[in-house]
Formats: C-alpha cells, structure tokens, sequence
C-alpha cells in the first residue's frame, strides 16, 4: 500500500466476487432503512444507454450524504453491469475501512495539492486497463445541502480535459419523506456538455449541469408527483402506502383504509394551503 502524501496514492484492488456481494449487502441495507429508491426515466435511460459505450466516463455526483456511495454502487450494478468501476476516497478514511479498496476505490489525500497529478496519472492508468472505465467523483468535494447552490473543486474539469474523457455525466441524488415513515431515495442524471474541452471549459459545464441535475430533481421531490419517477428499489409504483401499521390496523377494523397515495396527499395539502 503506498503512502497518500506526497502525491501518491493507495490503489484499489478490485475484485468481482467481493464486489457482487457487497453490491448484494447494499440493496438489502438500501430496501430496509429506505421506502424506495426513485430514479427519473430520463436518468435511467441516459446511465442505461451509455452501459454500451466503448469510452471512458466520468459521473459527477452530488453530496449530500454518507449514503451516496451505496446508492451509486446499486445504480452501477443495476445500469452500467459491464463497466469498471472506480472512485477516489479520502486516503484516511480507506485506510480505516480497506474493504472498499475491493470494490474499487483508491485513496488520495484531498488537501495535497500533489493529490491531482497523481490521480490523473493513476486513472490514465485504469484507462489503458480498463477503457470502458466509469470513475465516479463527488466534486463538491464535501457534505453539502441539495438546496445550495452547487460549487465544485476543480479535480473533476481537470481529469476530463487532461484525459480526454468524451462523455460526463451528472448525477443529483435526494432523500426526502413522502407519505413513508421511512424516508425515500431520489435520483436524477444529466449528461454534461463542454464548449472547449479545456479544464476551464469542463470546470464550467460541470458545475452548470450539476446545478441542473439538481434543480430539476429538488422540482420533482417537491412536486410529490410519483408519476415523475420510475421505481428501481421498494414496492411497486402502483401499490399505496400505510401511514403507520398499528393506526392503519384500526382503520381497517373500522372499514376504512389507512393507506394513502402520493398524488391525493399532494392534492389535499393544496386545498388546504
């Protein structure tokens, strides 16, 4: 294991029988602290589609929370099975939890202003092995509110210029409370377009289709309209949902139903505002 400092870095020793149990323990901790995990049609048709391509991919993710990694693994083995993934973490943290290096992330020192050179040289690196890599970044580069305005360290822009990467994409990820007593999962994704492919000119499209991303996301978890999202993880779209078991017993007993739907909740609230 090398050291982080430096510039150097701690690499990821993947391997696939790890990974496709982890990516196993994840849906299941996924399924039983969340209701369901919502992602948009054009976002899945977008990460779907480019499972295909035959060239490098750099998804930039929004931070909100511990949980993204375990959303984005599920969204990798669900959307993109046939590519490599990989992921930079903070070296400290890596070393504290090695397993992660099996499912493909490498740590890095974030403060080290020598950081950058070394991961760029390390992904050339996983490219030349892996030419349909997906190298998943966060660039906000800490936890940070969906609601805020979206600012990003350069890393990302640098990596997609001096690369060469063809295709960027932008992923806003949300967890709100419907209806559930448990709260739910959101998801969109957007493809991010440079003028010049220059870092500058990365830096400011990745930063405009992130804002994007999450914009339109923060519009639909707001709107509680079911009807723009597809279900990827939780019970099917069509079945309602119990506002609490024991209080939706009672109401049974009394015949009345104590489930209630997304859309008529939405409605009611209206009304009465």
């Amino acid at each position: 294991m090398a050291r982080a400092g430096d510039g150097e870095l701690i690499r990821a020793t993947p391997r696939r029988g790890f990974a496709r149990v982890f990516a196993w323990y994840a849906r299941r901790l996924l399924r039983s602290r969340f209701h369901r995990v919502r992602l948009t049609p054009e976002g899945r048709g977008l990460l779907r589609g480019l499972d295909g391509e035959a060239a490098p991919l750099i998804i930039c993710c929004t931070h909100a929370s511990w949980w993204d990694p375990l959303v984005g693994l599920v969204l990798q083995r669900e959307l993109l099975p046939s590519r490599a993934a990989f992921s930079p973490m903070d070296a400290d943290q890596l070393r504290r939890f090695a397993f992660f290096r099996k499912v493909g992330l490498f740590g890095i020192d974030p403060d080290d202003p020598a950081s950058l050179a070394a991961m760029t040289s390390h992904v050339s690196e996983l490219v030349a092995a892996h030419p349909r890599l997906t190298l998943a970044l966060t660039p906000q580069g800490r936890f940070a509110d969906p609601r805020e305005p979206v600012r990003i360290r350069p890393g990302a822009a640098a990596l997609a210029a001096r690369l060469e990467i063809p295709r960027v994409v932008c992923v806003a990820i949300e967890y709100a409370f419907w209806q559930d007593q448990k709260p739910e999962v959101f998801v969109h994704a957007v493809e991010s377009w440079a003028e010049a492919a220059s870092t500058t000119g990365w830096q400011r499209a990745i930063a405009t289709g992130m804002q994007e991303a999450a914009d339109e996301l923060a519009q639909r978890v707001i709107s509680r309209e079911p009807a723009g999202f597809e279900i990827m993880l939780g019970a099917a779209s069509g079945r309602a949902t119990a506002t609490n078991p024991v209080h939706a017993l009672w109401l049974t007993l009394r015949g009345r139903s104590g489930e209630i739907e997304a859309r008529r909740a939405g409605r009611t609230t209206e009304a009465r505002a």
